[in-house]
């Protein structure tokens, strides 16, 4: 059982990491000329759930449930913005969005419920 936790936390780890790393170097590569424009409002909010992402990514270094928590919450959010903004039509792409911070974050959470209990 140990050895199952470990790999799922090794996992868990790089999963998220490519996550933040991706989509960080997507968004600032895609982003910096635009921050500059105010009605970018997408844009800025996508930033500010990337950063909470990789809050809870460096959070859950340390402590696993919390941080699978933050992950979880930002992938949920995600998903919900990319909703907001492009409607029904854009599941694929709310789900692109939302899925690898998603899943990463409920393996964090499950090694960290699993090393409590």
């Amino acid at each position: 059982m140990q050895n199952r936790k470990n790999i799922i936390k090794l996992l868990a780890r790089i999963l998220g990491g490519l996550a933040v790393v991706f989509f960080g170097m997507f968004i600032f590569a895609e982003g910096i000329p635009d921050l500059k424009e105010i009605e970018n409002f997408q844009l800025k909010s996508m930033l500010m759930l990337l950063v909470f992402a990789a809050f809870g990514y460096f959070f859950s270094w340390f402590r696993e449930k919390e941080g699978g928590i933050v992950m979880t919450i930002s992938g949920i959010l995600t998903g919900m913005n990319m909703f907001y903004h492009g409607g029904i039509g854009d599941t694929e792409a709310a789900l692109i969005y939302a899925l690898p911070f998603l899943i990463p974050g409920l393996m964090f959470w499950w090694v960290g419920w699993k090393v409590k209990s």
